[in-house]
């Protein structure tokens, strides 16, 4: 399992950002802009109380290629990155270069930090696609306590385990639980990032509730300050067809129809597509 996904991401990230690709611009990196979401800066506006990361210590973990470590470094934090890919690590270097700032990157296991960062950090940044690859959630969130400063703050915008739920609305198909079960093994081709792109895998995942997410935390000695249930998001993280752009500009999972009104059926409520947790070590 775990050598299988490491050659995942191996894979991934030597392809990231490369050529069509619809979520990694990375000359407009480079040019100066971001490509953090707004969710992730509304959550870092939250957790840092709109002070921002200049001057805080940040670790980036599970931090692919990088994208959001160069964002936060131009914010002024002294930036870590830390995954277990090291062609990903190696993105990471060269996009610091690249865009001149300074991003310290290390090849780690995020369930099993080294010793070495414990209490060297104010901030704990992850986002988006990152615990359905963790087997073992408390000892995720026991790293991330062990490596804050008292006081120091873990932010975590994650798909909606409603949403990881959904393989496809027409027709409606659950080929993945709620909460944790074990690993469930998918094969297929591309990458979310280019549904086209000459990539083939076998992966395992794992499903973990928003009640287990919390949970482990506490049982890490984490404080739950923040929790936010997303119904739109300004991505689509899957490449869904089944979740096209809304006149709003926003993405929403919608299922079967709505109530019953004068001119027909109303559009189905939207589900919960992402989350946002902060917590905090006291």
């Amino acid at each position: 399992m775990e050598d299988a996904n490491f050659d995942h991401w191996e894979q991934l990230a030597a392809l990231h950002g490369t050529g069509q690709d619809r979520m990694y611009d990375l000359d407009a990196l480079v040019d100066g802009g971001t490509l953090m979401g707004p969710e992730e800066q509304a959550a870092l506006e939250r957790v840092t109380e709109g002070r921002g990361v200049d001057g805080l210590d940040v670790l980036h973990l599970q931090c692919h290629i990088g994208c959001d470590s160069i964002t936060l470094a131009r914010m002024g934090g002294r930036v870590t990155s830390v995954d277990f890919s090291p062609t990903a690590l190696e993105r990471v270097r060269g996009l610091a270069e690249q865009c001149g700032v300074e991003v310290n990157a290390i090849e780690a296991d995020s369930r099993d930090l080294p010793h070495e960062l414990n209490q060297s950090f104010d901030l704990v940044y992850s986002t988006i696609g990152v615990l359905c690859w963790i087997d073992d959630v408390d000892a995720w969130m026991k790293g991330v306590a062990r490596v804050l400063r008292p006081g120091g703050r873990l932010l975590l915008v994650e798909l909606h385990p409603m949403l990881t739920m959904v393989d496809s609305v027409e027709p409606l198909v659950l080929d993945f639980p709620y909460a944790f079960d074990g690993g469930h093994v998918y094969s297929g081709t591309g990458s979310y990032a280019n549904r086209d792109a000459d990539v083939a895998w076998t992966v395992t995942q794992f499903a973990h509730s928003l009640s287990e997410v919390v949970m482990a935390a506490a049982g890490a000695g984490l404080t739950m300050t923040y929790l936010e249930e997303h119904v739109a998001m300004s991505f689509d993280p899957r490449g869904m067809q089944d979740a096209p752009l809304e006149a709003d500009g926003q993405y929403r999972l919608r299922i079967g129809v709505g109530g019953q009104s004068r001119d027909g059926r109303e559009p189905a409520y939207p589900l919960p597509v992402l989350y946002t947790f902060l917590a905090t070590v006291t």
